[in-house]
């Protein structure tokens, strides 16, 4: 009875070890395939982002009044294009401390 524990604890060890070696593998393997989605994942919110932003600084500047294609609206846009620019760097900035 004695020999019986003796040979089962190797072999479980071996299995145990196989089995985490084939696990960090299956890991990685999800890891490589998964990050050029998630840096294309990424690629695309940005640019809707990109897109809202563009659209609220127009709905901004008409709905002060000044009409699309205008001078006026083209520096309007511009300004609230800077606000936004210097709010995102306060921000930034508070996040360093």
């Amino acid at each position: 009875m004695q020999r019986y524990p003796r040979k089962l604890a190797p072999r479980l060890h071996r299995i145990l070890h196989t089995a985490l070696w084939a696990a960090l593998a299956l890991w990685l393997a999800i890891l490589v395939t998964s990050l050029p989605k998630i840096s294309q994942a990424r690629a695309v919110v940005e640019r809707q982002r990109a897109l809202e932003l563009i659209a609220e600084n127009h709905s901004y500047c008409t709905k002060w009044g000044l009409a699309v294609g205008t001078h006026e609206h083209t520096l309007c846009t511009m300004d609230v294009q800077e606000m936004r620019a210097k709010h995102e760097k306060r921000l930034a900035d508070d996040l360093a401390f």
